[in-house]
């Protein structure tokens, strides 16, 4: 009778068997149902959390993106401009949001890569609380000197600030700005040393570097080409990785010498973290298909910004990687939050 009881009772291979069954049955039936909410997702509005105000760069960048996803996702995405902290208050709404794909927002370089190194406590992880979906394209920014200054090229610069250390003055839009950053990066890298003034945004240190009150800028393009037509200053090197089409005869600073230097200002999709990766593929697709549209081309082209398209993997990736960077850039150059 023992050994016919033994017989009876579940082995623990049995036990095992059955526990992976029913976990496999689970994650088949949790995939079927993300498949299916993904098939009728989007089923009412979307909204898009803007963390700036209106009439900037990204809200330009978000509304003309959300004007063309509409018409492939079949509903409404409304804009949402939720101000403050450099961008974060907006995007913690984002992370705190309900994960099911109705609460996007557009986070930039700032928000995403640069607050948290410099020290700021956002309320949030971009690092873990949000899911990237897609890339919402990029601007290089532009060095340009008072038109008195003297050096026309990066390396006619470094020698003239190697021969008057710390006597040279450059602006920003602020402390921790992206501009603050990399010029911080070109300074490590070209072993000079200029004193850096912040200002309160792009148009107040445009006028003093016309005005020949500082001696180089570090500026946005739209808005600057002009007074380089103009020849009311110089410029010195464009800081993506491509020239600029606005000012094509303007070097990069890696053509003039500065390796591996890539400092843009860029935006990306992100949603709440556990948005089903379903969903997050569809938005990602209605996000490629704005970016290959010619009417959000020209109007990108018309605002400074270069179209980027990248899948979500390929977004995180780019993310981690900037991250990492800006993170060394401001570690290396002691700058701290204002």
């Amino acid at each position: 009778m023992a050994s016919v009881t033994r017989l009876m009772q579940p082995t623990r291979l049995t036990c095992a068997v059955s526990v992976l069954a029913l976990l496999a049955f689970v994650a088949a039936m949790a995939g079927t149902l993300a498949t299916a909410e993904a098939q009728d997702f989007p089923a009412k509005p979307i909204t898009l959390i803007i963390p700036f105000p209106a009439g900037g760069a990204t809200d330009i960048a978000g509304r003309v993106l959300a004007e063309r996803m509409a018409i492939s996702l079949k509903q409404p995405i409304i804009v949402d401009n939720r101000a403050g902290a450099s961008g974060a208050i907006g995007i913690k709404a984002v992370a705190a949001a309900a994960p099911d794909g109705y609460t996007l927002g557009v986070s930039g370089v700032g928000t995403t890569a640069l607050l948290e190194p410099l020290g700021r406590n956002l309320g949030f992880s971009p690092g873990n609380d949000l899911a990237y979906v897609g890339h919402m394209g990029s601007s290089a920014m532009l060095i340009a000197a008072k038109s008195d200054l003297g050096p026309k090229s990066l390396p006619e610069l470094i020698a003239l600030a190697k021969s008057k250390p710390e006597q040279l003055t450059y602006g920003t839009s602020g402390i921790g700005s992206p501009g603050h950053l990399a010029m911080e990066w070109l300074l490590l890298d070209a072993g000079i040393k200029i004193l850096h003034l912040p200002y309160r945004g792009n148009a107040p240190l445009l006028n003093d570097l016309v005005g020949k009150h500082v001696d180089l800028g570090v500026l946005t393009i739209p808005g600057t080409a002009d007074q380089v037509k103009a020849d009311n200053i110089l410029p010195i090197a464009v800081t993506g990785t491509a020239r600029s089409d606005e000012l094509p005869h303007v070097p990069t600073a890696r053509e003039a010498g500065i390796k591996d230097f890539a400092a843009e200002l860029w935006n990306v999709l992100v949603a709440p973290k556990g948005t089903p990766q379903p969903i997050v593929d569809k938005i990602s697709a209605a996000l490629a298909e704005a970016m290959k549209d010619p009417g959000v081309h020209a109007r990108f082209k018309a605002n400074g910004l270069v179209p980027v398209t990248m899948a979500p993997a390929e977004t995180r990736a780019f993310v981690d990687t900037e991250r990492a960077k800006w993170a060394d850039v401001i570690r290396k150059s002691g700058v701290k939050a204002d």
